[in-house]
């Protein structure tokens, strides 16, 4: 949605060009009332609960129906629900002693805390604002005589990233996207800053345009996607909010940070870096995938007792996807319902 939503604002922005008059910038600013009250009315009939939010108020039938919805009719819902009601009765006692931020920096919760906001803070350090943000100038800059109209092309492309992430993120796995989408678009903000360093003709500056446009399909095919994912299903289930508040502070502070450098970078009045400001992400990219490399854990699969007993545990990163738990549901042949147990 937040893909849709960018490019809905670049078609909007770019249909004002065609609008003589103050009507012209008139109607993007009222065009953004449309998307909240579209969210309003058809969230409040087409979104789900979430099964664990269910669950804890005694719906366990929808929340089984919302798994299957999610999962596919053929998932194993009542597996899942076991093992949520598990974590979710642990989760209740710990409740009794009270919770508060600070938790979200004590034992386990500290390392999934970093993992979620380091997930997150990477978006804007590896050059989103950068690319999303200045393709049209880059556009104006190589020649195009219709700069916002052929950026359409450009977002069309991420938002095919975007779709294609889905199914990739259950084939793949988190770890490989996140990992190495990192990589990539590291390599591909050095091609970006090695081109802009031979001069500024159009067909230098129509190269850089191209990879640009490939940087953003990639991100948002990886990272730009993924994240969400990881911001969903890291954090502790009693500490989830508090995590996601902590992640969006640090996710916006990184933004307000990159997006008052990159004008001084790139405007000719000030340092007038143009596409070498892709030199500038590419050292934390480079960096950000050393530390993803070394502490981002594969969640693909796990349940949430699963991902707790390996937290607990310590488990290396690298060894989440190997690691086998102690802890297990077994299907009775009887029918009966699904029973946790742990192996020794």
């Amino acid at each position: 949605m937040i893909v849709i939503g960018a490019w809905g604002c670049s078609l909007v922005g770019w249909g004002g060009t065609f609008i003589e008059g103050d009507w012209g910038w008139r109607m993007p600013i009222f065009a953004q009332l449309v998307p909240p009250v579209l969210m309003l009315v058809l969230g409040f009939f087409l979104l789900p609960e979430s099964p664990s939010w269910l669950l804890m108020n005694g719906q366990r039938e929808r929340a089984a129906q919302c798994l299957r919805k999610f999962r596919g009719p053929d998932f194993d819902a009542e597996a899942a629900l076991v093992s949520m009601e598990a974590t979710l009765a642990k989760e209740r006692s710990l409740n009794e002693q009270g919770s508060s931020y600070l938790e979200c920096f004590k034992g386990s919760n500290l390392r999934r805390t970093l993992i979620v906001v380091q997930v997150y803070v990477a978006q804007q350090f590896v050059g989103s604002g950068f690319v999303s943000g200045y393709l049209p100038y880059f556009f104006t800059l190589s020649g195009v005589r219709n700069p916002v109209g052929v950026a359409q092309i450009s977002y069309s492309l991420q938002l095919l990233g975007n779709i294609l992430s889905w199914p990739l993120v259950d084939r793949l796995g988190r770890r490989p996207m996140i990992v190495w989408g990192t990589a990539a678009l590291a390599a591909v903000l050095l091609v970006i800053g090695g081109i802009s360093t031979i001069n500024k003709s159009k067909p230098v500056l129509s190269a850089v345009v191209a990879f640009m446009s490939i940087w953003g399909f990639l991100y948002q095919l990886t990272l730009g996607a993924v994240a969400y994912a990881v911001g969903g299903e890291t954090p502790t289930p009693r500490l989830r909010q508090k995590t996601y508040s902590i992640n969006v502070m640090s996710n916006t502070a990184a933004s307000v940070v990159v997006t008052q450098l990159i004008p001084i970078l790139i405007n000719p009045g000030k340092a007038n870096l143009g596409g070498k400001v892709a030199f500038v992400f590419f050292g934390p990219s480079c960096l950000l995938f050393i530390s993803l490399w070394l502490t981002f854990p594969e969640l693909k699969g796990r349940s949430y007792l699963e991902m707790e007993e390996m937290f607990q545990k310590g488990v290396p990163a690298r060894q989440f996807k190997s690691y086998v738990c102690k802890t297990d549901i077994i299907q009775p042949e009887d029918g009966e319902k699904p029973v946790v147990i742990t192996k020794d």
